[in-house]
């Protein structure tokens, strides 16, 4: 086998492995209720909004872009989702539920950006 093939070879099974991760992920924040979605459970931590899209940002901005040389659907999101919404001065967070994207608009844009990778 050439070293192409091997190199296609290669992304196909990374590509087959993030999405059989990413499936599995999706059913694990299939058990949050929806209501729940925007609660901050560890006062100290983010949302669980963003966790969802957190996965979703990781291997975008990591892998797709990087590896596959692909390009951002949303670099707003791609942001938000790796790095989250940072207390100030060492406090509390201070956002709001108003200051995320709703589940459907994130699982939409990181959704897109995740689940429907081509490969190049």
């Amino acid at each position: 086998m050439g070293a192409l093939a091997t190199a296609v070879r290669i992304r196909h099974d990374l590509h087959t492995r993030l999405l059989d991760a990413r499936a599995r992920t999706d059913d694990v924040f299939r058990v949050v209720r929806e209501e729940a979605m925007y609660d901050r459970p560890i006062p100290e931590r983010h949302r669980i909004i963003f966790y969802v899209g957190h996965v979703e940002a990781f291997d975008w901005n990591l892998l797709a872009q990087r590896a596959f040389g692909l390009q951002s659907f949303q670099r707003t999101f791609d942001h938000l989702f790796a790095f989250g919404i940072d207390p100030v001065d060492g406090g509390l967070p201070s956002d709001t539920p108003a200051d995320w994207p709703s589940r459907k608009r994130s699982r939409a844009i990181t959704g897109a950006c995740g689940m429907s990778w081509t490969m190049p």
